[in-house]
């Protein structure tokens, strides 16, 4: 029997990285959003909010970086695959706290591992995904 599983998460350098290029893109956009960056294990390790940004809007960043964590999926893929799920079923997860869907957050792999997630909240889901994704894009190109 095998005792171990090889596990990764982000360090403070990729997440200093995605919260500064989402701030970046957030701004090239014009509009005001709060960026949660959570570890592997679902803890949130970098959060940053704009001037301005929509108070709820923070909680529902952090529950879009705590899905795509959980998940290992995009906010929007959730979203999708919870509009198949039959109405009884659904009361199921709806019991469970912290899982949204709505589009704007993120999952992050390096290979087969998951380090963890990202979540953007405070414009339009639109907005909030392509600044997730900018995130993400720069974190790959470095």
């Amino acid at each position: 029997m095998k005792k171990s599983a090889p596990r990764a998460t982000l360090s403070t350098e990729a997440t200093l990285a995605l919260l500064e290029r989402a701030i970046e893109r957030a701004g090239e956009l014009d509009v005001c959003v709060h960026v949660a960056v959570y570890d592997s294990s679902g803890e949130e390790v970098g959060f940053v909010s704009c001037e301005g940004a929509p108070r709820l809007a923070a909680t529902t960043a952090r529950h879009k970086a705590f899905t795509a964590v959980h998940t290992g999926m995009s906010t929007l893929e959730w979203k999708q695959y919870v509009d198949t799920i039959p109405a009884d079923e659904l009361k199921i997860i709806d019991k469970v706290e912290g899982y949204i869907a709505a589009d704007g957050g993120y999952p992050i792999f390096e290979e087969a591992l998951l380090l963890g997630g990202i979540g953007v909240s405070g414009a339009d889901q639109e907005k909030d995904a392509d600044i997730a994704r900018a995130a993400l894009a720069a974190l790959e190109s470095r």
